[in-house]
């Protein structure tokens, strides 16, 4: 029998207090992960993709900054309602995250080995000394040559991309069942970010470990990932399997996200497409559909009506009236 999904999200809204009010920043996402699935959260900066996946590990003070609505079912409890001793346990230890800069996540007093170990100390009871031979064994899962040597070592004398694989490392220290991997190419060269993508599918398919991999990058998803939710100003706008994504998109916004492809044989005195606009401030988000400011498809409408998300096939879901009057010949081939 096949297994359920490992994160099962449900109407998620996550709300920041702030000067200017209460601000939503998260407004009723709802997907799953299951278990050995590469999941690609993809969208522009500030439509709320590191939100949503910090909203699942309830990062955010939620005494002072944050409230939250709706669920986060993880192996079958409802991690929004538990006390926060028991997310301690869960953080690290069952759903562990890579943020996007290595160099300000490590801490610069401590070397790599002692940052490691720490997890397994702290996670798994074990003494120093153990931890520290796991935390070699970890280096070397992760791709780091001559691992005795760099576990000594501390985070600015390691080259940005042995950073990253460390933040890998310390994020698989406990075996968790799903990995958050929040841009984790970000300021690496295309070399490096190669190879770091091909050790986040090497684990995800040796461990059967869920992941969801945030980037700006559809060339990327296309490759990595099974399917792709597109995010606009804190919704859901798309969802579908990844070649269906590729080869029939039904929303404006990821149409013009795979139009910014830049192409090996494209024309370069057009230079690459831009989705005209900006992402709107949290504090003017517009009435009816929050994209249709920018799409060359809105009509008057579209202005005033909200749009909910629904299925425009079994395993594709759209926030569009027009899904089925929109789509391209853009395959996973054609994205880079």
């Amino acid at each position: 029998m096949k297994d359920g999904p490992i994160l099962t999200i449900q109407d998620l809204s996550t709300s920041f207090f702030t000067e200017r009010g209460v601000l939503k920043a998260v407004d009723g996402v709802s997907f799953s992960v299951e278990p050995g699935e590469i999941l690609g959260l993809v969208g522009e900066s500030g439509c709320g993709k590191s939100v949503t996946s910090q909203s699942i590990l309830r990062l955010y003070d939620e005494k002072h900054q944050v409230a939250y609505s709706g669920s986060i079912f993880f192996n079958g409890r409802d991690i929004l309602n538990i006390p926060k001793q028991q997310m301690k346990k869960i953080r690290g230890e069952q759903i562990a995250m890579v943020f996007q800069d290595a160099l300000s996540s490590l801490n610069p007093v401590y070397t790599v080995g002692n940052q490691i170990a720490e997890t397994l100390m702290i996670h798994r009871k074990i003494k120093k000394a153990a931890a520290w031979e796991e935390a070699i064994e970890l280096l070397r899962l992760v791709g780091i040559p001559d691992p005795v040597k760099r576990i000594s070592q501390f985070p600015h004398e390691l080259s940005g991309g042995m950073r990253q694989r460390v933040m890998i490392a310390i994020a698989l220290a406990c075996g968790p069942r799903l990995l958050i991997a929040d841009e984790p190419t970000t300021a690496l060269d295309v070399t490096i970010q190669a190879q770091i993508m091909d050790l986040i599918v090497d684990l995800n398919r040796r461990l059967n470990m869920g992941v969801i991999l945030i980037t700006h990058d559809l060339a990327v998803v296309a490759e990595t990932c099974r399917r792709v939710v597109v995010m606009y100003l804190g919704q859901i706008v798309e969802e579908a399997p990844v070649e269906e994504l590729f080869d029939n998109p039904r929303h404006p916004y990821t149409l013009g996200l795979l139009k910014s492809i830049p192409h090996i044989d494209g024309d370069r005195k057009e230079g690459l497409y831009m989705i005209p606009g900006t992402v709107p401030l949290l504090n003017r988000i517009p009435q009816g559909c929050r994209f249709a400011g920018r799409c060359q498809y809105a009509e008057s409408r579209c202005h005033g009506e909200t749009q909910e998300l629904r299925h425009y096939s079994e395993h594709h879901r759209v926030r569009c009236r027009k899904a089925a009057d929109l789509g391209t010949g853009l395959g996973p081939k054609n994205a880079g």
